[in-house]
């Protein structure tokens, strides 16, 4: 089992981050590097939501750019 983010070493981390395509990550310092390794669960959750905030996600139709 791998240890848990804040208690890895810097070198640890700054592995973990250059693989995961982390940019700057080799400048960052150990705080930098947490802190980016935390913000970034996954590849989706830096995708915009395509619908206006007040719409309920059932009511929405997405429509590409060619669409509209």
């Amino acid at each position: 089992m791998t240890k848990p983010i804040p208690e890895m070493d810097t070198a640890e981390l700054r592995d973990i981050a250059l693989h995961g395509g982390i940019q700057g990550a080799r400048e960052m310092d150990r705080e930098e590097l947490i802190d980016a390794l935390v913000a970034r669960p996954g590849e989706g959750a830096w995708q915009e939501d395509p619908k206006p905030v007040d719409v309920n996600p059932n009511d929405f139709l997405y429509r590409g750019p060619e669409q509209r």
